[in-house]
């Protein structure tokens, strides 16, 4: 668990530098590996995700996808929510339990998480949280052949609701076509 908490915050700095830009970094990769420098093990990771959405902004919430090697042949599959805001929004407290509800083309998929408490921050005029949820391929295979999909994260104090656009199906495509049913 440690491996994938170290290889997410890698990525923060770009996902920050995007959020304060006012964009989503235009330069980073769809899916980008990490060695790990002590063991050698790989995250393939899906690292800046941004869930878009229209009109006035209260929050910023990335869904990134990862694959996470155990040993040189076993790996585990997660996604993991970023959400950020401006303090004075402050943030939803992603609760443990099933607080990531995606529906693809209508078909339910609830996940269950420790939620954020170890993982909130705060950076100047900013908060932000993270929750990881465990995922099966047969998941993420729904999510990327999906027509459709809303994501529902569930906090304390409040709902966060987003549906994928073009870029955000590209990603998962890419990320099941070469990490999920490639087997890279």
């Amino acid at each position: 668990m440690r491996k994938i908490i170290m290889s997410k915050f890698i990525f923060a700095s770009l996902v920050l530098a995007g959020f304060l830009g006012g964009c989503a970094t235009s330069n980073t990769p769809d899916v980008v590996t990490h060695y790990d420098r002590f063991t050698g093990f790989r995250t393939d990771i899906i690292p800046d995700n941004l869930l878009e959405v229209t009109g006035d902004v209260r929050e910023v919430v990335w869904l990134n996808a990862s694959r996470v090697f155990k040993d040189q042949q076993d790996f585990d599959y997660y996604l993991e929510v970023h959400y950020e805001a401006r303090a004075e929004t402050g943030l939803i407290n992603i609760a443990p339990g099933t607080s990531l509800v995606l529906v693809a083309d209508s078909k339910e998929i609830k996940l269950k998480g420790s939620g954020s408490l170890n993982t909130h921050k705060s950076r100047g005029e900013l908060v932000s949280e993270d929750a990881l949820y465990n995922v099966s391929a047969d998941e993420l295979r729904a999510i990327a052949n999906a027509q459709k999909v809303k994501v529902k994260i569930i906090g304390r104090n409040g709902l966060v609701e987003r549906d994928f656009t073009p870029t955000n199906f590209q990603k998962f495509k890419k990320f099941v076509t070469n990490y999920v049913d490639g087997g890279s």
